[in-house]
């Protein structure tokens, strides 16, 4: 028992001399010492313990700097560093404003700076009836919501499209529309590319039934404005407007029929971004949809345009926020792979790793090589394919 209490005393003497030898340097501080994600490391909140004169957490089982101090608040020299190099994406930076049509037919929330233009896109045609709005960023049109109420589509086979140019001319309106051969979302969207500004649309996944009719699907296409690669959310009711048997010469009665008649769609939605970043934004494209509000003197002036749909269009014109609801449920639902694989297909292209913030669970785009050169251990690798699906909060320029 002597024994014992000789070495316990003789440990507490040379504990007692690391001290007094540390005590001109060191100053005593408060803190919790925590451990939230149960992997082994410890978080350090507040500054525990002690610290160096610079401020630096000191620890006496292998020196070095802990964990920093609080989010937003780093405490060692690597992770100031980084903080001080972390650019906000253009998402994460949005600031919504209200817009209120002139005519004052509606009303919706649009990222500053960005612009609402109505009228069917890809032409000069604006009216109540086919009623259009396409709210984009003018630095980057890729970046759109387009919500169309309805729309003649396009005739029904190339035969009919060859019958109207050949008997009424090119200039004639039939003869210009698009020729969409089905009652679907995807021909609709196939056909639509040359008045909607795309090319080589592609089904990436169907996700499902859109509010009226019609599928809502994940998409991509290569951007006539900037030539790049998109994607997004497309929607669209396809329905025969109306059947029309004419012969194939009109001049001969017996002669082979076609129907000439035409394709119709309702709820037209695009929702589109650069390839690599709708995930990033569709948070806001939603936003934008689901604030869209008509009022009921535009009601009013439509039923007035066109009595016969007086019904239909009271129910398309209050639409828009079920048809936001149905995508947002639709969009949660679908299979993460294509997001996954092209986020991934971004980042390698752009030449960026993507990393987290252990403390406040952001995750930032750093330029290549950020890894090697970090050398704190706030921000670690993103190794899970689940941190490709959220949005990003900026980019470490770190070079």
């Amino acid at each position: 028992m002597k024994r014992f209490k000789v070495c316990a005393l003789a440990v507490v003497m040379i504990f007692s001399l690391m001290l007094t030898a540390c005590g001109s340097s060191l100053k005593e501080t408060t803190g919790n010492i925590t451990n939230p994600k149960g992997n082994g490391k410890v978080i350090v909140q507040g500054n525990p313990g002690y610290t160096d004169n610079d401020g630096s957490n000191f620890n006496f089982f292998g020196g070095g700097n802990s964990q920093p101090s609080s989010p937003g608040n780093p405490s060692n020299k690597i992770d100031k560093e980084v903080a001080s190099k972390i650019t906000p994406t253009a998402a994460k930076s949005v600031q919504y404003v209200k817009y209120s049509d002139p005519s004052g037919y509606f009303t919706l929330e649009a990222p500053s700076g960005w612009k609402v233009k109505t009228g069917l896109k890809g032409t000069n045609i604006m009216d109540l009836v086919s009623y259009a709005i396409n709210v984009y960023d003018p630095k980057n049109p890729d970046l759109q919501v387009y919500f169309n109420l309805n729309c003649v589509a396009g005739v029904k086979s190339e035969e009919a499209h060859d019958w109207y140019n050949y008997y009424y001319g090119f200039q004639e309106m039939m003869s210009q529309l698009p020729v969409v051969e089905k009652n679907t979302t995807n021909s609709f969207y196939e056909a639509m590319g040359p008045l909607y500004g795309y090319s080589n649309f592609n089904v990436v996944e169907n996700l499902g039934a859109a509010p009226l009719g019609g599928d809502l699907i994940m998409g991509e296409c290569v951007s006539s404005y900037s030539g790049n690669d998109m994607e997004g959310v497309f929607t669209a009711w396809v329905t025969d407007g109306y059947t029309s048997y004419v012969n194939v010469n009109m001049f001969d009665p017996f002669s082979a029929q076609i129907d000439a008649g035409v394709r119709v769609a309702y709820d037209i939605v695009m929702e589109t971004a650069p390839k690599g970043e709708f995930v990033e934004w569709q948070p806001i494209l939603e936003h934008i949809l689901s604030s869209i509000a008509f009022t009921k003197q535009f009601e009013r002036d439509r039923a007035e345009a066109w009595k016969a749909i007086t019904q239909i269009s009271y129910i398309i014109s209050s639409n828009a926020d079920a048809i936001s609801n149905i995508i947002m449920s639709g969009y949660e639902s679908r299979n993460t792979s294509y997001d996954i694989s092209s986020q991934k297909y971004s980042d390698a292209t752009l030449g960026y790793e993507r990393v987290y913030d252990t403390e406040t669970g952001e995750y930032y785009k750093a330029e290549n090589g950020f890894s090697d050169w970090y050398t704190g251990s706030r921000y670690e690798p993103v190794t899970n394919d689940s941190g490709y699906l959220v949005p990003v909060s900026g980019y470490i320029n770190w070079k």
